[in-house]
């Protein structure tokens, strides 16, 4: 249960920060230089977030109150020194040197992230609370986002930083069906896509809940299972075809680990969940999951990114040792390139992104990372992982297909280590999955 004197200060400031994840509420510096004609580019722009913060604030405190010794986190703490380190020297050549510094800053806040959640999920109810947060903030965001699709158009939280313009503005994000264009789902996200991103984490943070439950708990089975059924739904209305396939394959997964362990009671439960969720979408809305599904991968969308991709391998190999430098990906494809005003795009790949912005030195090391993190959650030479508890498993399990769904959206798209809201999400997933293989048995 709960109890706020469980926690110092700055893990219950963690906790507000958790809440404060998902919203764009911001302020804009020098909104001007963020401009390529009359195009607004979010990724030339100066943000505040009020999430940056309150994470702020809850890392002061644990640094000057708590003194961590952070050298005890070895394994993963140089690895990111030397990625923050090589950051640093990308700064010697890059054009815009205030951009520079606030993206340093960006990767600074991420790995201070994840290194303060390795090092303060230590027990089972830090993990739980954060869980419980990011499920709820889950369904809030998916019911926002079925409100918006059924009446297309924001719904005045403008102070969550909700912004849905009206249809015809140029990148709103729609879909063609009977031959009129309909607004996806946003919540309070900048775009449909790191909505549906955000979501299949909530929906696996519903699924670890339920699958903690027992029969014995009906009311609290009965929530959660309504409001991982509306986060199905929302991942549906944000028109997102590959989080479409990503909580397709988490529900099986879900199916496949409870089978293993015989829990027949989840079996069902989850299953009922998927019919539910399923039988509503195509009574409902068979005609847009049917026109959304065939439209062809020859599509505007799936050209686009096969372009930006290939402009991304060319600086890749223009650049391959440090690349362009920390945040300069869109002025190294305005010199490079002449395009449409809002054409200049990241690579919807962060792995040719990397390779770009930080050469491939930086993207080797930000996969050793990775490795090492999967390492530390996973210790498969002693055979820990099968030695765990099945409540440790569950959880090592479930931070596994989290991070791992954003590995794999992250070959599809840029927004896991470009967005604020998810890539936030990401690094704290990656800190969690860390933290998880030196959690005693729960």
């Amino acid at each position: 249960m709960f109890h706020v004197k469980h926690f110092k200060l700055h893990q219950l400031l963690f906790f507000v920060f958790l809440i404060t994840l998902p919203l764009q509420t911001r302020v804009i510096f020098q909104p001007e230089t963020a401009y390529i004609g009359a195009v607004f580019n979010y990724h030339l722009a100066f943000f505040v977030y009020l999430s940056d913060l309150v994470f702020f604030a809850a890392i002061l405190d644990w640094l000057l109150f708590h003194r961590p010794n952070l050298v005890s986190r070895g394994t993963i703490l140089w690895p990111t020194v030397a990625l923050f380190s090589l950051i640093l020297a990308t700064l010697f050549h890059v054009k815009h040197i205030d951009l520079g510094l606030y993206s340093t800053l960006k990767w600074l806040e991420l790995i201070m992230l994840l290194v303060y959640a390795w090092s303060n999920f230590k027990e089972k109810l830090m993990f739980h609370v954060a869980l419980w947060i990011l499920f709820g903030s889950g369904v809030i965001q998916a019911i926002i986002g079925i409100w918006q699709f059924h009446v297309q158009h924001g719904l005045n939280l403008t102070f969550l930083g909700e912004y849905v313009s009206q249809l015809g503005t140029p990148g709103l994000a729609t879909i063609q069906f009977h031959g009129e264009k309909l607004i996806r789902a946003y919540g309070t996200m900048p775009h449909p896509n790191v909505l549906a991103g955000f979501l299949l984490v909530s929906l696996v943070c519903g699924l670890y809940l339920l699958s903690r439950e027992t029969m014995f708990h009906k009311i609290k089975s009965v929530l959660v299972s309504c409001g991982t059924i509306l986060i199905l739904l929302g991942i549906f209305f944000s028109f997102s075809r590959i989080s479409w396939i990503l909580a397709g394959l988490t529900i099986l997964a879900y199916i496949w680990f409870h089978v293993k362990h015989m829990n027949w009671f989840h079996v069902k439960l989850i299953s009922i969940i998927a019919i539910v969720s399923l039988s509503i979408i195509f009574l409902g809305y068979k005609d847009l999951a049917v026109s959304r599904g065939s439209e062809s991968l020859d599509s505007n969308s799936v050209n686009l990114r096969t372009t930006y991709n290939q402009q991304g391998i060319e600086l890749i190999k223009k650049y391959p040792l440090l690349g362009v430098g920390v945040g300069h990906y869109i002025p190294a494809i305005r010199d490079s390139y002449r395009l449409p005003d809002w054409q200049y795009q990241p690579a919807h790949n962060i792995y040719i992104l990397l390779g770009v912005e930080l050469g491939i030195l930086g993207l080797g090391l930000f996969l050793l990372i990775v490795g090492k993190i999967f390492a530390l959650a996973w210790p498969q030479k002693n055979s820990a992982f099968a030695k765990a508890t099945a409540d440790k498993q569950l959880l090592t399990f479930s931070l596994l297909l989290a991070v791992g769904s954003f590995l794999i959206i992250g070959l599809f798209d840029h927004y896991p280590i470009t967005i604020q809201q998810t890539r936030l999400t990401f690094f704290l997933l990656l800190g969690m999955l860390a933290a998880s293989g030196n959690l005693g048995d729960i």
